[in-house]
């Protein structure tokens, strides 16, 4: 008799992390998609969406109580957090708890993986050396996204503690922002591209241009949660006192700068279209102050040790390359 098939429950399972995930686990697990928004789309052969709300304790026990491991997406981002505090609180903060408390409760669950952020480090007087010790500076960031980095810090914080009070493993992925072909519309490298291959110019604010940006290709977010998964569901992953053993930052080793990126996109274009397509770079200024300097990029490095060796990834691609690939994407689309 073949051994059964594991089971991972992901929540916000139909949104870009959780669908890109499903894409990539669908062929080795049997996927269980929670969400309270049903997918655009079929989730495929292995995977399965099931309406839930983490809100609620009841229905998220009953659903997440034969699964074998949770992998935490859901979240209310920027814009919706400050549009709907109560929302993002009750989601972010209480819907967390909640998971944690299923998952450390129910006998056949071994663990728990949060979707983590780099925005917990802040933006502004970034400093040193960035590793998983770099600490929390939710306070150092732009006004819209500071209720965001608030929330993934509690979220942190929340999956931290149960880590260190349970016998199961409750891990953390800090994952930079996420570069992918069908990666949310409003990021900044979305809007470059579209504009670019629309002949449109590229438009960085000036108070924000040199604003240092941590990036991850999704082929490698997802590679960096399978193995993380496989390592808990086998048992590979030993408790010890500190949970900051379990939080792995997952992202491209080199800061980029908002320009550096308008200019990647210019870059990528104008060699993907040999030539024929060559947009232009035109700074916006919106009369906010300058919060940057060109030099802050220079005064941080990266240290992803911790994802090469604990998890094995080896290479991280480049925010070039990553970018290079989506154009190419997107212009073999068209």
């Amino acid at each position: 008799m073949s051994a059964r098939r594991r089971v991972i429950g992901i929540t916000g399972g139909t949104g870009y992390i959780g669908s890109s995930l499903a894409k990539r686990l669908a062929g080795s697990f049997d996927l269980r998609l929670l969400d309270v928004k049903a997918p655009k789309e079929d989730v495929g052969k292995g995977a399965e969406f099931q309406a839930c709300d983490i809100r609620n304790p009841n229905e998220l026990k009953n659903t997440l109580k034969d699964v074998d491991l949770v992998i935490h997406t859901a979240i209310i981002q920027i814009p919706a957090i400050n549009e709907q505090k109560k929302l993002g609180y009750e989601v972010n903060f209480l819907g967390t708890q909640n998971i944690c408390r299923v998952v450390d409760e129910e006998p056949r669950v071994k663990g728990m993986i949060l979707a983590g952020s780099w925005h917990t480090i802040g933006e502004r007087g970034l400093k040193g050396v960035i590793d998983e010790e770099f600490g929390f500076r939710p306070d150092k960031v732009e006004d819209r996204a500071r209720l965001y980095a608030l929330a993934k810090m509690a979220q942190e914080s929340t999956v931290r503690f149960h880590d260190e009070m349970s016998d199961k493993v409750f891990g953390i992925i800090r994952m930079g922002t996420v570069l992918g072909l069908d990666m949310p519309e409003k990021t900044a490298a979305n809007i470059f591209i579209e504009n670019g291959l629309k002949r449109k110019p590229l438009t960085p604010y000036r108070h924000s241009m040199f604003r240092p940006m941590l990036y991850v290709d999704i082929g490698d977010a997802c590679r960096a949660y399978e193995i993380f998964a496989r390592k808990i569901l086998d048992g590979e992953v030993e408790k010890k006192g500190n949970s900051l053993a379990h939080v792995v930052n997952v992202y491209s080793p080199e800061p980029v700068t908002i320009l550096d990126l308008a200019e990647i996109v210019r870059d990528s274009i104008i060699k993907c279209s040999e030539g024929e397509i060559e947009p232009k770079i035109e700074i916006t200024d919106i009369g906010q102050p300058i919060m940057f300097s060109e030099k802050d990029k220079n005064m941080v490095q990266v240290d992803v040790t911790k994802a090469l060796k604990f998890l094995g990834l080896g290479r991280l691609k480049t925010t070039r390359e990553s970018i290079e690939e989506i154009v190419k994407a997107k212009m073999s689309n068209v």
